[in-house]
C-alpha cells in the first residue's frame, strides 16, 4: 500500500533526505512516500511568493516504484495549489524528463519546467500522465 506523509520535523527530513541521497534543505518542506511501510522516496519543495518549487524528488533505493514518485509529485503540487499558489516549477538538479512530464510539467519559453495549477486538481482524472 502506498502512503504519502508530510515530514513533521527537520531532523526527520534530514534523515529521510540522506536515505534518498538528496541534499537536505532546512528551508524546504518535505513529503515522504512509503510502500508497504518501506521508504520509497522523498520530495522537498518550497513556496516563495506566487510560485511553488519542487527542488528534489528522489527514490530511496529501498523500493523501486516510479508510480510512488509520480503520486508524491502530484500530492506536492496539490498542497501548493491548496495554499493558493498556482504556478509551479520543477527545479531539481537530476532531471528525469519522463517523470517530470508525467507529473504534468512542460518547458516554458524560458526553457524551465513549469506547470499552471489553476483548476488542475478540480478534475484530476482528466489530466493525462503520459507526457
Amino acid at each position: 500500500m502506498l502512503e504519502i506523509y508530510p515530514v513533521e520535523t527537520k531532523k526527520e527530513q534530514e534523515v529521510i533526505c540522506k536515505m534518498c541521497d538528496q541534499e537536505y534543505d532546512a528551508d524546504a518542506m518535505c513529503y515522504a512516500a512509503y510502500v508497504d511501510g518501506v521508504l520509497a522516496g522523498a520530495c522537498q519543495f518550497k513556496i516563495h511568493e506566487k510560485s511553488g518549487y519542487i527542488i528534489s524528488l528522489r527514490e530511496s533505493g529501498e523500493v523501486n516504484d516510479r508510480d510512488a514518485l509520480f503520486i508524491m509529485g502530484r500530492a506536492t503540487l496539490n498542497f501548493i495549489d491548496l495554499c493558493g499558489v498556482h504556478s509551479a516549477y520543477y527545479k531539481a538538479e537530476d532531471e528525469d524528463e519522463d517523470l517530470i512530464k508525467r507529473i504534468g510539467f512542460k518547458k516554458n519559453d524560458e526553457g524551465k519546467w513549469f506547470m499552471d495549477l489553476t483548476g488542475f486538481f478540480e478534475a484530476p482524472c482528466q489530466h493525462g500522465h503520459g507526457g
